[in-house]
């Protein structure tokens, strides 16, 4: 009798993983992977990678800080410091085995999406039997916010993964008491913050949860633990690299954190609070929604009425669902609080939602019922999300990449003018075999401006004759350039006028399709042109190399250029 149960719960922890990987494929198999980002920070997620690839490749010990500025002068839409590294590190392991291609750069974060699922799985089952526990796992994988961001190359679902684990770590370290647990929970902690420093907000209620373990009255007794002071410690102390790098690079996260920005509603606007209440319905699917409101309500109920830490309801501590109802509500105001607001930033304190909604099932209806509704709301969420919200793209910039790669003459530098730069940028850094192509950008050369447009923009001196000239001087061999692109700026127009001159001819055009916004230059779903012209006039390499502004950092960058670079 005890070896068939033992081989059934063998067999039904086999399902389990398979259910979770096949998951996990599925949402890979139906990923934009062909150059066709939609979001723009996604690409430059994607080249930040391959830039830690590359500089681990090429080993520049000998003068890593010129090696990366050449770097910079070449794929010019790096954000590599502007936020912490630990995504890219991963990517580069992906790039180093596959190759740095937009496929290899979504495995990194279908990667995070399979620990995102192990993670919820093994949280949710210190709740709930097996099959629910499925069920929320496979809801929190599936659902509509997670399967929107977890197939683009962001930042929002690797972190959401990673703080997941990190509290089933630490939830294990206060149930068994065994320091690994404590020093894995930490480690996951850092490495949370080391995707994006929003991960912070988790630390209350960690340490509630951590006071109410021992006791109202052995509560601070936690202080004189050694072992969970000294990993405290080496915590913020891991953390401070991560701090200055946001504190120097990553100033255009700070203003969007403290709404010196100015791009969206006041903390006084009732609006701001109950933006991200408005957007969880569409997030996680307004069943979830409202089966955890009832949910929640009796998790709180179950904690109030057993309020002594050392006592337990169903075997089940206390402090357990106190630790997952202050994990939302702390999310919710830290998120709330941050200037700029997005229904992607909260992905993070969404599974103590799903949990309650799976409870809230449990409550009310026999355990094997239960079971089966749970089990099928996480399937029917995941099949909804795959097959009616397809992920939005952008169709066009790896087939200019290629025809620039194919064409352009060796060590030539091209110069690219346009919305989606690093959707250009990264295509062409996915042609290893041109390591020697050098791309500038228009919007560097002709405008000084601090990351958005809206926070000021300074325009070059000069006319049509001056912007010529300097395209000589750089050496250009080649413009990319979208139709109409900013053109409502003086030096931009004189740009367009400079590239349609006897000095250029137009060689080819392609359409961009997809997705497109106004910011692309078209319409909504509509289309937009980007043209690719050739210099008339003999091409010299420039003298001295490039100089670049920085004006968010405050310094200006000055490189050379071509295979010289690398």
């Amino acid at each position: 009798m005890l070896g068939h149960r033992f081989n059934r719960t063998r067999v039904e922890r086999l399902a389990v993983a398979a259910m979770l990987f096949a998951a996990t494929a599925l949402l890979l198999a139906t990923s934009p992977v062909r150059g066709d980002f939609w979001w723009q920070d996604a690409p430059r997620h994607a080249l930040n990678g391959a830039f830690v690839r590359d500089f681990v490749v090429g080993l520049p010990w000998h003068d890593p800080i010129g090696w990366a500025v050449n770097y910079y002068i070449r794929y010019p839409s790096l954000t590599i410091l502007f936020y912490p590294p630990l995504f890219y590190a991963v990517e580069a392991i992906f790039f180093a085995a596959l190759g740095v291609n937009h496929f290899a750069a979504q495995c990194a974060v279908s990667a995070f999406v399979l620990l995102l699922g192990v993670a919820s799985y093994r949280l949710a089952r210190l709740f709930l039997p097996r099959w629910s526990a499925l069920g929320v796992a496979l809801l929190i994988m599936g659902a509509p916010g997670t399967a929107l961001w977890g197939r683009q190359v962001m930042l929002d679902v690797p972190l959401e993964a990673t703080l997941v684990a990190s509290v089933l770590g630490f939830v294990e370290y206060l149930r068994r008491r065994r320091p690994a647990w404590l020093y894995g929970a930490a480690g996951l902690f850092v490495a949370a913050l080391y995707i994006k420093l929003t991960a912070v907000y988790i630390a209350p209620p960690l340490l509630l949860a951590l006071f109410m373990a021992r006791g109202r009255a052995a509560g601070w007794t936690v202080l004189r633990d050694r072992r969970v002071v000294l990993t405290a410690i080496l915590s913020l102390v891991a953390t401070i690299p991560a701090v200055l790098l946001t504190l120097r690079f990553g100033a255009v996260n700070m203003m969007n954190v403290t709404g010196l920005a100015g791009t969206n509603l006041a903390l006084t606007d009732p609006r701001a609070w109950v933006f991200y209440a408005r957007a969880i319905p569409g997030q996680l699917g307004y069943v979830p929604t409202v089966l955890a409101l009832i949910g929640a309500a009796a998790l709180a109920w179950q904690a109030a009425a057993r309020p002594a830490a050392d006592q337990t309801k169903a075997g089940r501590p206390v402090w357990l669902p106190i630790l997952m109802l202050s994990w939302f509500v702390f999310g919710y105001l830290f998120f709330s609080a941050i200037s700029v607001r997005d229904p992607r930033h909260d992905l993070s304190i969404l599974f103590p939602v799903a949990l309650c909604a799976a409870l809230a099932l449990h409550r009310f209806l026999p355990r094997p019922t239960a079971q089966a509704s749970t089990l099928a709301l996480g399937v029917l969420t995941m099949a909804y999300s795959l097959v009616f919200l397809p992920v939005p793209t952008v169709r066009g910039y790896q087939e200019i990449a290629d025809y620039v790669a194919a064409n352009l003459p060796r060590n030539g530098i091209v110069l690219y003018s346009g919305y989606r730069d690093g959707n250009f940028v990264f295509g062409m850094r996915t042609h290893a075999e041109r390591g020697d192509v050098t791309i500038l950008r228009a919007d560097k050369l002709l405008l000084r401006m601090a990351v958005f447009r809206e926070w000021g923009v300074q325009q070059v001196d000069g006319d049509q004759q001056a912007i010529a000239a300097m395209l000589r001087q750089d050496g250009v061999a080649m413009v990319v350039a979208q139709r109409g692109f900013w053109d409502d700026l003086r030096a931009m127009k004189w740009f367009a006028q400079v590239v349609h001159s006897p000095d250029f001819r137009e060689v080819a055009h392609f359409d961009i399709s997809g997705d497109l916004s106004t910011n692309d230059g078209g319409v909504p779903n509509g289309r937009n042109v980007v043209e690719i012209f050739l210099p008339t006039y003999p091409v010299t390499p420039p003298q001295g190399g490039i100089d670049i502004d920085m004006p968010f950092i405050g310094t200006r960058f000055h490189g050379v250029t071509g295979s010289s670079a690398q």
